[in-house]
């Protein structure tokens, strides 16, 4: 466990676990640096994810499990003992320089603040391991704030009244397995629709049912699950999300011009970020009509604003804008101009030798001028 500082406040971990024998040690390794109890709710492993956690000195609580992650990650932090208390899951994992942060942090901690909220990395470039998904989740909970779970699947804490701080230092990484995948494939989705067929109409359980149907390729379902989610009031970030899926997957099914309507909804909802630009871009794109796309582009290369709640396609708040810019830019004969851009595009980006392959021959359609006299 980490060595305590002064008169800090104890800190316990709380977890939710079934079969996770292959991540659990990592994940309470990582934990252990910035925690004085680390707290597993187990809800039916029969891997041996309770004698691992045992044995990485995790106090181990067996939860029934009723297909309601609310009530499991409740459960959990009942049974911890500490002021505060911060959650991961078992395919989480916390830097070196997120754990150092965390012991900072948490040493500092006033009763001035119930919930801090950091960076949740969830998805990963396989080139580079840079994050192309962020969003930003409570991490750190005040026990005394009282604060719950609430939401059967895609959980979250209700933070809507208490006193939260961001802290960007506190990173965790969704580091999930294709194993793990594999085991939760169709699950979520199930508990979903056992909610909607019950009746449950709520904007969260029907946005998170159009994203499983979506990530599971059934586009057409998905699309009429998307629209079902805007005839509702919802957070704005969640609209803007709900109107880019609904594009893309009418843009999936072959239906382009309904697509670029949406996604032009999404841009006039929030015309500062990127992301809404680039869904747009690529429907043009996807029909090698270059010079249409190169203004959509060009607004998402331009729109710098990054959110501070909700979901973040860290690419295009990045090189994806500048690299799909470049491309049109090219085919369009403007080879200049589309220099420019590649170069732009060359940072962090996980497929930079195609880009500098681009920029040589960009540069070899530049015109030569003529130096003689």
């Amino acid at each position: 466990m980490r060595p305590r500082i002064g008169p800090m406040a104890r800190v316990s971990l709380s977890m939710i676990v079934k079969d996770e024998a292959e991540s659990i040690a990592a994940v309470l390794a990582d934990a252990s640096v910035f925690c004085d109890e680390l707290v597993v709710a187990d809800t039916g492993s029969t891997d041996g994810t309770q004698e691992l956690a045992r044995a990485a000195g995790a106090r181990v609580v067996d939860v029934p499990w009723t297909d309601d992650f609310a009530a499991a990650r409740n459960a959990s932090l009942d049974a911890c003992g500490g002021d505060w208390i911060i959650w991961l899951d078992a395919d989480d994992r916390v830097p070196p320089a997120a754990q150092q942060a965390f012991v900072r942090v948490l040493a500092e901690l006033e009763e001035d603040v119930d919930a801090l909220i950091s960076p949740y990395h969830c998805a990963f470039d396989e080139n580079t391991g840079a994050p192309t998904f962020t969003t930003l989740r409570e991490r750190v909970l005040r026990r005394a704030a009282g604060l719950r779970w609430a939401g059967a699947i895609h959980e979250v804490v209700d933070i809507t009244q208490a006193r939260i701080r961001e802290v960007p230092q506190l990173v965790v990484e969704h580091r999930r397995t294709e194993a793990q995948a594999a085991a939760d494939e169709g699950r979520n989705l199930r508990i979903l629709e056992k909610l909607y067929a019950g009746g449950d109409r709520s904007p969260r359980t029907l946005y998170y049912r159009a994203n499983e149907l979506r990530d599971l390729g059934r586009h057409e379902e998905a699309e009429v699950a998307y629209a079902e989610v805007l005839t509702l009031s919802q957070p704005a970030w969640e609209r803007y999300f709900a109107l880019m899926s609904r594009a893309e997957c009418l843009q999936a099914v072959g239906r382009s011009a309904e697509a670029g309507e949406v996604a032009v909804q999404a841009v006039l909802l929030d015309p500062t970020r990127p992301e809404a630009w680039m869904v747009a871009g690529m429907i043009p794109y996807e029909q090698c009509d270059w010079a249409r796309a190169v203004p959509f582009f060009s607004a998402a290369a331009a729109a710098r604003s990054r959110p501070s709640e909700g979901f973040v396609r860290d690419r295009d708040h990045g090189w994806a804008p500048w690299d799909f810019l470049s491309v049109c830019l090219g085919n369009s004969g403007r080879h200049e101009e589309a220099l420019q851009a590649g170069v732009r595009a060359l940072r962090d980006n996980p497929q930079a030798e195609r880009v500098r392959a681009n920029l040589g021959w960009f540069v070899s359609e530049l015109p030569v001028s003529d130096s003689t006299s």
